[in-house]
């Protein structure tokens, strides 16, 4: 599904432009017989994250305040017809694995916002990296 009207043309153009090859995987089973079931290499941004002022992250402080935020923590925006193309199982789960071109670290799947760019075709999730 590639929509055809202006911002998400200009969300796909963005990410041509500023995006990093990243490949994510979905793996089951526990250690050491953990398997990938199914791996995609995709295009996106990759930005540090930012605290999320619209809900409250710890106990007693209000959703105006920032909440924790790691250092390892990165903000993924993908456009979702790429996710589909790629044959990725849908949605995205906590628990994915995120690997990117910048190191042989790993990074988590934690949080996934299905909604906040979907005007424009594209999903953002959060990933933690992976000690």
């Amino acid at each position: 599904m590639k929509p055809l009207f202006g911002p998400s043309r200009s969300m796909r153009a963005a990410i041509r432009r500023l995006g990093v090859e990243i490949t994510l995987q979905r793996v089951t089973g526990y250690a050491p017989n953990v398997v990938v079931s199914a791996s995609a290499c995709l295009k996106a941004i990759v930005r540090d994250a930012l605290p999320d002022r619209t809900q409250e992250t710890q106990a007693g402080l209000p959703a105006s305040e920032p909440g924790t935020v790691t250092q390892d923590d990165r903000n993924v925006i993908a456009m979702a017809s790429d996710l589909e193309d790629s044959g990725f199982p849908l949605p995205l789960a906590k628990g994915d694995l995120v690997i990117l071109p910048t190191g042989p670290e790993q990074y988590q799947l934690t949080r996934v916002d299905g909604l906040k760019r979907a005007a424009v075709g594209a999903v953002e999730f959060v990933i933690t990296g992976v000690s």
